[in-house]
């Protein structure tokens, strides 16, 4: 059956599954009570009031959200830099969208939509320098400059794609050949008033055509264009690709510990409700004794009867407590493997060891973003036949700084897995190499040997703790 031109693609839907979920728990306490029973499900023979109760009271630990934005932040810890550009191109990355953000920011925001969905788009644009019957509106270059029309970015998340079409170029290279882009445009409501309009956007080298909603679900070409350009100026920034146009998010995994946290935590605070309210318990008495309780009255009860109240041992409540604990730790040590150090070779040939260099996972990211934005630019210098020479720099020397900066959290994160039991002493010694906060070159056998000859004579206080006289 033929895709109509307001849906979506079969790999569309395939990547976005997981999509809501992220999108959610980046939302916060307040989206995962909107989302109700699809990520908290109500308990056996729950009654809906006291489903209610839980759901209004249960709050969000928001490790993925929290994860999202100080990765995406890491690489804009310095400005984003540009060299060997045109002054009139230069002017274009202090309002690189046309709506204020310069190029930092831009790029912030592609980063973290990367790290949630594992791709992001950028569309190269150019305003309309045609009037409504096809007539040139600036005759010149000197006078689009005047009229300050010039090329700017846009940030199409992939939500906004709801299919295309590719072939494969002469040098082998695969490329678009028509991309459906789902828009929101505002349009006039009476005298006074504004409305938002939904609109597909579909791009073809050289043309455009868009369609609106005319019937109950009709859709109608409602304009169309051509451009100078024999391409879709459309360039995608990958995290973790799967293929052309696709990919996986990279944080997926933290997402489900995530959302696990919040159920368990769910019940953490049901059972700290219920634990918290002793039960009265009263033996040999009959149903019509009249029973008065409260701070200024007497219990009088016949001979041979017995009240006492009925408590929670409190075993399970520690048990949550410790569970949760656990699953933060995880999810902090998941975090953080954005920034453990693997070994990427530097050319496709070299295999030996000694010839690679060591890089993060956000580090390589890092260069893709570099590497997308360079293609942007240059599309917008292509838009107005200027040479490209240029190249964009985002600080990427973050693996070990950042690392130091956290080793104490991480180190306590790692040193409570082993405790309980979740991780051994030497998996955990091989962590702190991986992130570099022990020497590499060290063996745990070696390591574990001297721990046992030599013990430690001494002992350290702990931050904050005073120090022995």
């Amino acid at each position: 059956m033929a895709t109509k031109v307001n849906e979506t693609s079969p790999a569309v839907d395939a990547m976005a599954g997981g999509w809501h979920k992220i999108d959610t728990l980046c939302g916060g306490t307040d989206a995962m009570r909107a989302a109700r029973e699809k990520f908290l499900p109500s308990f056996p023979r729950e009654d809906a009031d006291s489903y209610e109760y839980r759901l209004n009271t249960s709050t969000l630990f928001n490790g993925l959200g929290r994860t999202v934005e100080n990765m995406a932040a890491k690489p804009f810890a310095e400005l984003a830099t540009f060299t060997d550009i045109d002054p009139e191109p230069a002017g274009w990355l202090q309002n690189v969208d046309l709506c204020g953000n310069n190029l930092t920011v831009f790029a912030f925001n592609l980063m973290a939509a990367g790290l949630k969905y594992g791709l992001t788009h950028i569309l190269v644009e150019f305003p309309s320098t045609q009037d409504e019957d096809g007539k040139a509106l600036y005759p010149t270059r000197a006078a689009e400059l005047a009229a300050g029309v010039r090329p700017y970015l846009v940030h199409i998340k992939p939500q906004q794609v709801l299919g295309w079409k590719s072939q494969k170029t002469a040098s082998g290279a695969e490329e678009l050949s028509m991309l459906r882009i789902l828009e929101s445009v505002e349009v006039d409501d009476g005298e006074f008033g504004t409305a938002c309009v939904s609109q597909v956007r579909v791009l073809t080298p050289g043309a455009w055509q868009t369609y609106r909603k005319t019937g109950q679900n009709n859709w109608t070409q409602h304009a169309a264009g051509k451009v100078s350009l024999d391409f879709i100026p459309l360039v995608t920034f990958y995290t973790r690709r799967t293929g052309f146009m696709t990919a996986t998010p990279p944080l997926k995994d933290l997402a489900d510990l995530n959302l696990k946290h919040w159920q368990s935590s769910s019940d953490q605070d049901s059972i700290l409700h219920t634990a918290r309210v002793p039960i009265l318990a009263i033996t040999g008495v009959t149903e019509e004794t009249s029973v008065e309780i409260g701070a200024k009255s007497a219990l009088m009860l016949p001979q041979g009867a017995d009240a006492k109240y009925v408590e929670h041992t409190g075993a399970a409540i520690e048990a949550g407590r410790l569970s949760l604990q656990d699953l933060e730790n995880q999810m902090r040590a998941m975090g953080a493997e954005l920034l453990a150090e693997t070994q990427v070779s530097t050319t496709a040939t070299q295999n030996n060891i000694e010839d690679s260099e060591a890089k993060c996972q956000l580090s390589m990211m890092t260069e893709g973003l570099e590497d997308a934005l360079d293609l942007a630019i240059d599309f917008m210098h292509r838009m107005v036949r200027i040479e490209y020479r240029g190249a964009v720099n985002l600080y990427k020397d973050f693996s070990s700084s950042t690392v130091m900066q956290t080793a104490g959290p991480f180190v306590t994160a790692l040193v409570q897995l082993v405790d309980r039991g979740l991780l051994s002493k030497e998996d955990a010694f091989s962590e702190m190499q991986r992130y570099g906060i022990v020497n590499p070159d060290l063996v745990w056998q070696d390591v574990q040997s001297r721990i046992e000859q030599e013990p430690p004579q001494f002992s350290v206080p702990m931050p904050g703790a005073g120090v022995p006289a």
